[in-house]
Formats: C-alpha cells, structure tokens, sequence
C-alpha cells in the first residue's frame, strides 16, 4: 500500500481521529483508512447521483482502468 502525507490537518480531526482508533481497537493508519473508505463511497454516490447513465458507465470504467494500473514508486 502507498503512503500517504497530509499536511496542516486540523487538530480537532486528529484527535477524532485518534478516539475512533482507541475505540474500535485499530491503529491510526487502519482508522484514516477506514474513514477515507468510507467518505468516498458516500461521495461517489453523490457524484453518480447527479450524471446520467452514460456518464456514470464512462466513469465506472475510467476508475476500473486506474484501479488497474500498477503502483507507482512515488516521488
């Protein structure tokens, strides 16, 4: 899996962030993994919610060849 930095996250969310792991028994990295999941799907579903079915086609295969594509090496 690749890593991957965030920078000048509000301290208020990473405390959350930190409660949620303690509380499911996770590691930080298995929590913001789990988060970024999750707030994908719910953002994917709004963004198919507003194009048509061609569109929808279109971009389900756009990601399908992305996903893929072997990993990168990074910077």
């Amino acid at each position: 899996m690749a890593d991957l930095l965030l920078q000048e996250v509000d301290p208020m969310i990473l405390d959350r962030i930190a409660r949620l792991a303690v509380a499911r028994g996770w590691t930080q990295a298995q929590t913001c993994v789990a988060v970024l999941e999750q707030g994908l799907f719910s953002t994917e579903l709004e963004v198919r919610s507003g194009f048509a079915d061609p569109e929808v086609d279109a971009l389900a295969e756009a990601i399908a060849a992305l996903q893929a594509l072997p990993a990168g090496h990074g910077f």
